[in-house]
């Protein structure tokens, strides 16, 4: 045995540890989420039972049953015997029994048998029969083929419990002596197995084999070490974990029967074995984590630790769940890996148990997959102010930083050349790392030697100024011919480079490239080379650019112009900011702020412009590459990564946070890369995500959906409501479940896609008699799959008192007893009545020429005396009114100055906002001069021609984007003067679009600076043929202003109602024809309902609280545009599924409102 142990602790000295440095994507549910919180942190088991529910033992808080939407904790006053629990396990019949420090308890009726809204409940007694009352520990409970449940103790042996009947159970005990004792010894773990028996660990490490109630079989592994865990895998092979940490198999030959021992890493006691759906074990550990082996060979694939993104080392249970998501209980809470988790490896700057990151710092702008053997790295991760990051096979990595020799701590481009050489681009220049083999270029001003993984090596600096990013081309070597040799571009500030063979080649002004930051390259199939600039576009190359063309243009005095301005928002581009550039499939693929274009390089359209209305998450795609599996180009934002289609453009899949990357947010140019196999590479904010496509295999189990509760309510006069509230069984993605419902005789149709669990139904009616209803509800998994039926649920709803049958029948019966009465009474009346007339009518009509007279004169005075006091009271009204309206308008007056004062607050926050960034160009520009000037006087004194030419090229640069931006800071000023002035403003011809730019950013940001963490989405879609409008600029602008600040204040509001599950969109849209242009605003946010819409464009009218808004933001909109422009504003239904507000005005406006 002593040679055993030192073998095994030789063998875990020399293993590698697989797992190392990767960040395993898991979910994690601990006492802090926000989200059901759980209990208490120590958790020694998850189990799902028949139903479908996630069930937790937790230590000091009882168990928990989890649904996907809410987590229901059961204790004492729930029928527990202790809070200390250890084990749940279901029989066959349905019953949930609990295992704890005080004994075991069973709920009270099979689970399936609670009905909706019932809470489970727990026992401690079958019929007569108490169930046992002392401690049972983990693994010491277990349910075998014939629905008897075995139950081992400390020192009572082997209970089993058999039913008798669903109400009677009879028990019986299983001596647990072993071989070398006459008293029971305490069980350290169970296990029922398929062939009918049922084994027992007992304290020493003797396993007994039971069948029939005997123990018929005694085992050993020769070692006194206690088995505290068994388990049988699918193949029926026992294994056992024992304290110590080793894991082993039985070979059961009967002649001859074999403890062959597997090559676990765990140093601490194995609590739990379990097995996977691909056929490979998982082993708990209380100290070393969770151990994943493969049964067949007993070699261990992978280990996994806090290192790894798990909450503890001390593992008690793993569980496999219907979807195949894998959920870890440990002290800490539970983690879940989801079934695809395959498909992710991520790789972060976090230390999660006090190692060394693999990262050096979290933002990744560059990611480098190499399969180059002559160096140790297998990723490269150029990161934000860490530098390099070299990741071996192991996952170790090791950084390479200024120290060392590198330019810049920001590195933005990485790629190696056809020699080996691995290539830097930096903040501060360019480097190269050659390997044993290779060489430094002849143009290094430094070099300096290093090691990498113990492999020597040579970190080399090039003059050069800062890199962007980096692209590997093929370039043709002669023109007019085929033949392309491979070379490096690096798109920098104010100049590309490329290396090429052995030579680094620079293109600057002198070449006709405009003095702009390039962020990338690419050739097209006739050879012509693409740049890509910050803010101007694209240029491109006169002719096809060869290797021929830049060693020529290298050796002349006189540098030929190459490139020419190509394509630009003036010329189509939806952007100047070109971020990303891929040739494919015959066209340019174009990655910009508001979407991917692909453009046809021969008339320069656009075929396609993929966007978030394609199905993009987001439309800034800053990184893209090529699948080198299926030829789909996979398209990074801050969304996440979207697979697009090659031919159609078809945006086929999104990957996000939710599915398993490190983060969402794409983070630069070389963000993402593919390797020869087909792992996409993302850099992101918070890491590197290697995502497998291959891997991400879809869950395509539908839903189990149920009704977890259901109230109704009868309220005070004659309503009723129905609440139903229900959960998809489904835990793969709980956040990205959706549901449809309907109510069948109340609305048949299916309700929209959304994410409530909770509906609730007012005054449904009946009539006569009770009339059925039917709640219906279907589930959709994060893969569209749906529930395989639909949830239903049929209640009646009773007619109020006053509209039942019976209170109908004796309605009618009163009534027609009533019709009876009153007509009997009345034709006595009439009888009477008709007898006095006779006798009275002669005398009446005497009377009556006298009362005539009288009553004439009378009635013509109280007339004339009405009349005078209806005149009186006329007059006293009218001098009221005259009062009232004199009052309204003045306040009226202070209002509307009140609003146009509020408007320029607003507009001077937003240009604030816009005057800082010329000023702050204008003082870096500045301070950069007056040290080009200190390098001038140098260079005058050292009479370097060279250097004082690039210096003064810069000054003149420098001093030019001064004027620039001095200028813009002017115009902005001007603009907020001239708004301020207030009054009616003059007509004049203006370029629409510009100031629907303009006061789109004023608006945004003067509400940024009121709102902390405001994050808005703007799309402005201009049309640049729309000729010069005559209109007020000012007033337009107000307008502009006025409804852009409630589209923010609409979607940002409604974004915190949704909790953060919504992204806020603005479209801003000009368009014209023949007499008219127009402007559309159109948000995503909650709409405006059709009470409100016939009122919105009233004096005082607002939707806002008390306090944050005067109600005359809109009417003063609807006056500037219809009485001053003669135009038309007018509220329409957004695309976007919000609001949308169309602004018409006339071309031909000459000084309607003057």
């Amino acid at each position: 045995m002593k040679q055993l142990l030192l073998f095994i602790a030789a063998f875990l000295f020399l293993l590698p540890n697989v797992a190392e440095g990767q960040v395993l994507p898991f979910t994690h549910y601990t006492p802090g989420n926000e989200l059901n919180p759980l209990p208490s942190a120590e958790v020694t088991q998850v189990y799902q039972d028949s139903q479908g529910y996630i069930w937790f033992a937790i230590y000091s808080s009882g168990v928990a049953r989890y649904d996907g939407v809410s987590l229901e904790t059961y204790g004492l006053d729930d029928g527990l015997a202790d809070l200390y629990a250890w084990d749940i396990t279901e029989d066959p019949a349905g019953r949930l029994w609990v295992s704890s420090n005080a004994g075991i308890v069973v709920t009270e009726k099979p689970i399936g048998s609670y009905e909706t809204g019932e809470k489970v409940h727990f026992t401690r007694k079958i019929g007569d029969t108490e169930l046992v009352n002392v401690a049972v520990n983990h693994n010491r409970l277990t349910s075998d083929n014939d629905g008897a449940i075995w139950v081992g103790t400390e020192s009572l042996g082997l209970i089993r419990y058999q039913f008798a009947s669903s109400e009677r159970v009879v028990s019986d005990t299983i001596s647990t002596t072993g071989n070398h004792s006459d008293q029971n010894l305490a069980v350290r773990s169970l296990v029922a197995r398929s062939d009918g028996s049922v084994w027992a660990a007992i304290l020493g490490g003797e396993l007994l084999k039971i069948r029939d109630g005997e123990v018929t079989d005694i085992y050993s592994t020769g070692s006194p070490l206690n088995i505290n865990s068994l388990f049988e895998s699918p193949d029926g092979t026992l294994w056992g974990g024992e304290q110590s940490g080793s894991v082993w198999k039985l070979n059961e030959d009967p002649e001859e029967p074999e403890f062959i021992f597997s090559n676990s890493i765990s140093t601490s006691n194995i609590p739990g074995i379990t097995s996977a759906s691909d056929g490979t074990l998982w082993i708990s550990s209380e100290g070393s984590g969770l151990q994943n082996i493969d049964p067949v060979t007993g070699q261990l694939i992978a280990s996994y630790t806090r290192a790894n993104g798990l909450l503890s080392e001390v593992i008690y249970n793993v569980i496999e769940d219907r979807e195949n998501n894998i959920w870890v209980a440990q002290s800490g809470g539970v983690s879940k890996l989801r079934y695809n988790y395959k498909a992710f490896k991520n790789f972060t700057a976090i230390s999660y148990a006090g190692e060394r990151p693999v990262l050096p710092s979290a933002s990744v702008n560059s990611v480098l997959p190499s399969s180059d053997q002559s160096n140790p790295c297998r990723i490269w991760a150029g990161t934000s102010e860490g530098g390099v990051a070299c990741i071996d096979e192991n996952f170790s990595s090791q950084y390479i930083q200024l120290e060392d020799g590198l330019s810049g701590s920001w590195v933005n481009g990485l790629a190696y050349d056809p020699s080996g050489r691995v290539w830097m681009g930096t903040n501060r220049g360019l480097n190269s790392l050659s390997f044993p083999g290779t060489s430094p270029l002849e143009e290094a001003v430094s070099s300096n030697e290093i090691s990498v993984f113990d492999t020597p090596s040579v970190m080399s600096s090039y003059r050069a100024n800062s890199i962007l990013a980096v692209d590997k081309l093929l370039i043709r070597e002669k023109p007019g011919e085929e033949a392309t040799i491979e070379s490096i571009w690096f798109p920098a500030y104010q100049a590309v480079y490329s290396v090429i063979g052995d030579k680094l080649y620079a293109l600057d002004m002198e070449s006709g490239l405009p003095p702009a930051i390039f962020h990338s390259t690419a050739f097209d199939d006739e050879g012509f080379l693409w740049v890509g600039t910050r803010d101007r576009g694209i240029y491109r190359s006169i002719e096809p650019l060869t290797l021929e063309t830049l060693v020529q243009n290298e050796r002349s005095d006189q540098p030929t112009i190459l490139f020419e301005p190509w394509w630009s928002a003036d010329t189509g581009a939806p952007s100047n900011q070109i971020e990303k550039m891929l040739w494919h499939s015959g066209s340019m693929w174009v990655g910009t702020p508001v979407g991917l274009a692909v453009v046809d390089a021969k008339t320069k359209n656009i075929n396609r412009l993929i966007t978030t209305a394609n199905g993009l998450s987001a439309n800034n795609v800053t990184s893209f590459a090529e699948s080198p599996v299926t030829g789909n180009i996979w398209a990074g934002t801050n969304q996440g990564l979207a697979e697009i289609e090659s031919q159609s453009g078809r945006v086929l899949d999104t990957v996000t946070r939710l599915d398993g990357l490190v983060d969402n947010e794409v983070w630069y140019y070389g963000s993402v890369q593919f390797d020869s196999d087909g792992n996409l590479y993302f850099g992101t904010a918070k890491g590197i995500s290697r995502y497998n496509p291959a891997a991400d295999i879809k869950n395509d189990m539908p839903p189990g959906l149920k009704l977890t509760n259901f109230t109704s309510e009868n309220i005070e006069g004659e309503k009723n409501e129905f609440v139903f509230e229900y959960a998809a069984l489904s835990f793969s993605n709980e956040r990205q479940i959706r549901y449809q419902t309907r109510l069948l005789g109340f609305y048949n149709e299916w309700s929209p896609l959304k994410s409530d669990t909770r509906i609730n139904y007012t005054n449904l009616s009946a009539y006569f008699f009770p009339k059925a209803y039917t709640f219906e509800a279907v589930a959709v998994n994060e893969n569209g799959v749906r529930s395989a039926e639909p949830l239903s649920y049929t209640f009646m709803v009773n007619p109020p008192a006053a509209l039942s049958w019976w209170a109908f029948l004796i309605y009618f019966t009163v009534i027609g007893l009533g019709i009876f009465g009153v007509d009997r009474v009345q034709r006595a009346r009439l009888l009477k009545k008709e007898r006095e007339a006779a006798y009275i009518r002669e005398t009446e009509l005497k009377a009556e020429a006298a009362i005539a007279k009288s009553n004439a004169a009378e009635s013509q005075a109280k007339a004339l005396q009405a009349e005078n006091d209806l005149k009186a009271a006329e007059l006293e009204k009218a001098r009221e009114l005259e009062i009232a309206y004199h009052e309204l308008k003045s306040t009226q007056k202070r209002l509307i100055q009140a609003e146009k004062m509020a408007s320029l607050g607003r507009l001077s926050t937003g240009i604030a906002h816009e005057i800082k960034n010329p000023l702050n160009f204008i003082n870096n520009f500045s301070e950069i001069s007056r040290e080009l000037v200190d390098e001038l006087k140098t260079a005058i004194e050292n009479s370097d021609q060279d250097e004082i030419e690039y210096i003064l090229k810069s000054l003149s640069f420098n001093t030019q984007k001064i004027d620039e931006h001095g200028k813009r800071a002017d115009s902005i000023v001007k603009s907020m003067m001239q708004h301020s002035r207030g009054g009616k403003g003059e007509f004049e011809n203006s370029d629409l679009n510009q100031i629907i730019q303009k006061f789109t950013e004023l608006a945004y940001h003067g509400k940024k600076s009121q709102i902390s963490g405001l994050d808005v989405v703007i799309h402005t879609e201009l049309d640049h043929s729309i000729p010069p409008v005559s209109i007020i600029p000012q007033k337009i602008g107000q307008v502009l202003q006025n409804i852009l600040e409630n589209a923010i204040d609409s979607t940002w509001t409604h974004r915190k109602n949704l909790n953060g599950e919504y992204t806020p969109e603005i479209h801003v849209l000009s368009r014209s024809n023949d007499t008219h242009v127009e402007i559309v605003i159109s948000d995503n946010g909650p709409g405006i309902s059709g009470t409100i819409r016939e009122k919105i464009f009233e004096p005082f009218f607002t939707t806002k609280p008390t306090g944050e808004g005067t109600g005359l933001g809109l009417s003063l909109s609807y006056n500037f545009i219809t009485e001053i422009h003669n135009g038309k504003l007018e509220l329409a239904e957004s695309d976007l599924g919000g609001a949308a507000f169309i602004i018409s005005l006339p071309i031909g406006n000459k000084n309607i409102g003057a």
